[in-house]
């Protein structure tokens, strides 16, 4: 049986992580083909978004610590230096955050460990009112991985970041959209039709706009004022080579909704 699950259609891919009667916890062959997808995904131009989740009424119970698979390299081949299987798992999860399309977390259950960070990886998260949330490593005896020493400040601020990790306390789906981790918590009859209208909302948007904007504002946080006016600028005539900005600008004109193909 596969580790995860990948749906498409008009543009939009669905990931989801199929391994509910451990959570989906993530182990070697999650990885693998998470990996693979994401090389996918970013190089396809049909793909114009992705949503990840999980089955069974869960996202991600973070790594597989079961056992299962011991001796064996996340990379295939024997097992390496600890530092090295993280530096792979490191990369993995830079690729969802560099993607140059738009990415939604849902999430339902739990997110946990480097289930978290997959999530804090994404653009968006949707979550259902049963969602809880953990940087569960002090717990494990274990320093932060997965991306969330830089990803989890971002969302939330140094301070909270700090509570979350030392403390590895589970929050809730109310406290976690009160500190801005989430964007928007539903009822979890709600939580498919919520992250999919959402992710079809971005799929159907002009993809290359909507990439250089998730660059500017992730570049944000290193930037001068004056260096982002200027990457705005040279953003800015990038999209004036697109169709998109052709069709934005002829919907304008003809009062109706643009049709954006993604080019």
């Amino acid at each position: 049986m596969d580790a995860i699950r990948v749906e498409r259609h008009e543009g939009l891919v669905e990931v989801t992580l199929d391994r509910p009667a451990r959570k989906n916890a993530i182990d070697r062959a999650t990885w693998a083909g998470l990996d693979r997808v994401f090389t996918e995904v970013a190089k396809d131009p049909t793909a114009r978004a992705l949503v990840i989740g999980g089955a069974g009424g869960n996202f991600s119970a973070g790594a597989d610590l079961s056992g299962d698979g011991a001796g064996e390299g996340l990379a295939g081949g024997p097992l390496q230096p600890i530092v090295q299987e993280m530096r792979i798992i490191g990369e993995i999860v830079i690729r969802l955050h560099r993607m140059t399309k738009p990415t939604v977390a849902k999430v339902d259950g739990v997110a946990v460990g480097v289930g978290l960070g997959l999530a804090l990886a994404c653009d968006l998260i949707v979550a259902s009112d049963r969602a809880r949330f953990c940087s569960i490593f002090a717990k494990r005896g274990l320093a932060l991985d997965g991306g969330t020493s830089w990803l989890l400040p971002r969302r939330v601020g140094l301070a909270k970041a700090k509570e979350m990790a030392l403390f590895a306390d589970m929050i809730g789906a109310a406290d976690a959209e009160a500190i801005g981790l989430v964007n928007k918590v539903v009822p979890p009859d709600q939580l498919d039709a919520v992250a999919g209208e959402w992710a079809r909302r971005l799929a159907s948007g002009p993809t290359l706009a909507l990439g250089l904007s998730k660059k500017l504002l992730d570049a944000s946080w290193t930037s001068t004022f004056e260096q982002a006016v200027e990457d705005e600028a040279r953003c800015q005539h990038v999209t004036y080579t697109s169709a998109d900005v052709t069709e934005g600008i002829t919907a304008f004109l003809e009062r109706r909704e643009p049709r954006f193909q993604g080019r």
